[in-house]
């Protein structure tokens, strides 16, 4: 949805771009191209998905948290009113845009969270691997991609409402050194309006902010640059400073409903995958726990820089007894038993047309920036179980349940 690597360009842009004023100009052409990549990726996300492309990412960690509260915010968003047989559009939570000129946000939804981690790419009944390739599924993959980028894309920027309430709002900040707090703060933040504006605004708004067409045409390219491709400086700030008196506050007010609290819900879903062959001593498969997950791939939307289930910090008496259990060397595996009789099991392994999932429900909590290096803004997150029963589908669309796993009451596997 929106990437580490995303995340970590666009980072790496706006502090690249901390030079003298003389070079002012150099580097804000790097950063306009850097910028054109990141949207280019963006696009080619869903793509990679299906080709089987693998994006390792650092996930896992150690940590859980508080049980109860006020109510789901679930509460808060719309479904889509269902338009098509081919898939279920009550299966979205829809984040309606304040104004016309940005898209809503579309996100998988599952028991009235938003569904994150893996998620259903409606892959063909005969093979998981391949996509349906139907125009109404094709759309919605597209409005999942670009969803998933905008909510961590609006998430983030919550984190950062400090820097948007220094933001220049009458011109676009350079750079400078010696570093000035206040100009880092609002360089970034105007950085991620921009970015925001390319991934969520229509095209007639694209074209207004983005792109320079002297003919009228309609046919120039839309780039990352206030005003489009070679606008001047005044055009520029002039264009940034319209979008900003229009738009800004609208934006503000809305991405506030992202982790709102500093918290936020989610139905965290991740590939079940058995370790081993089935164990007829135990009657089951030994099963990974999702919190220690080490790796992941692109249809992951669980996994990116500003990582929701990197840290597990337990707030419960069951979670804290799988944080101790797992940091211990024999148990770092965490691989827990999946009890299941022989006959389902030979059913479910042999039948290669399942996708076998595991849902657990957990609440991530927004810890401030990470002290580690205070000029860079990294969020930190934490997260823990909601719900100590794990549930487990054979499909992607978590439709056919094939049982549970009591995270109060679990066997561990002991080493050989």
């Amino acid at each position: 949805m929106g990437s580490s690597r995303t995340i970590m360009v666009v980072m790496g842009v706006l502090f690249f771009t901390m030079a003298p004023r003389a070079n002012a100009q150099f580097f804000k052409k790097l950063k306009q191209q850097a910028e054109e990549k990141i949207l280019n990726k963006a696009n080619r996300e869903v793509d990679d998905i299906f080709k089987a492309n693998k994006n390792p990412q650092i996930e896992g960690g150690t940590q859980d948290s508080e049980i109860s509260k006020d109510q789901n915010k679930s509460e808060q968003h719309t479904s889509v009113q269902q338009t098509t047989t081919t898939f279920n559009e009550s299966d979205y939570l829809v984040y309606k845009s304040p104004d016309p000129a940005f898209h809503d946000i579309y996100i998988q939804k599952f028991k009235g969270l938003p569904r994150f981690g893996s998620c259903d790419f409606y892959t063909r009944p005969d093979n998981p691997k391949m996509p349906v390739m139907t125009p109404e599924v094709n759309e919605i993959r597209s409005k999942m991609k670009i969803g998933y980028n905008a909510f961590l894309l609006l998430a983030r920027m919550h984190t950062l409402k400090g820097h948007f309430k220094v933001m220049d709002r009458t011109a676009l900040t350079p750079i400078s050194k010696p570093l000035v707090e206040e100009e880092v703060k609002s360089n970034m933040a105007q950085g991620y309006l921009m970015n925001f504006a390319l991934l969520m605004g229509t095209d007639a708004l694209k074209k207004e902010y983005f792109m320079n067409d002297p003919n009228g045409t309609g046919n120039n390219p839309i780039v990352s640059k206030w005003g489009g491709q070679y606008s001047d400086d005044f055009t520029e700030n002039e264009k940034y400073v319209a979008f900003v008196e229009k738009y800004l506050d609208k934006i503000l007010q809305w991405n506030q409903t992202f982790f709102e609290d500093d918290t936020e819900d989610f139905q965290f879903v991740v590939p079940l995958e058995f370790k081993g062959s089935y164990d007829f001593d135990n009657n089951g498969f030994w099963v990974q726990l999702p919190t220690k997950r080490r790796s992941s791939y692109s249809m992951d939307y669980g996994s990116t820089r500003d990582n929701y289930f990197f840290e597990f910090f337990p707030k419960t008496p069951y979670g804290q007894q799988i944080l101790n259990k797992t940091q211990q060397v024999e148990h770092i595996n965490a691989e827990v038993l999946f009890k299941v009789d022989p006959t389902a099991a030979e059913a479910l392994i042999n039948d290669k047309t399942k996708n076998p999932q595991m849902v657990v429900k957990v609440r991530v909590l927004y810890e401030g920036f990470r002290p580690e290096n205070p000029t860079i803004y990294a969020p930190k997150y934490t997260y823990h179980l909601l719900d100590p029963m794990m549930e487990l589908y054979s499909d992607a669309g978590l439709t056919s349940k094939i049982g549970e796993i009591n995270l109060e009451n679990l066997t561990y596997k002991e080493p050989n």
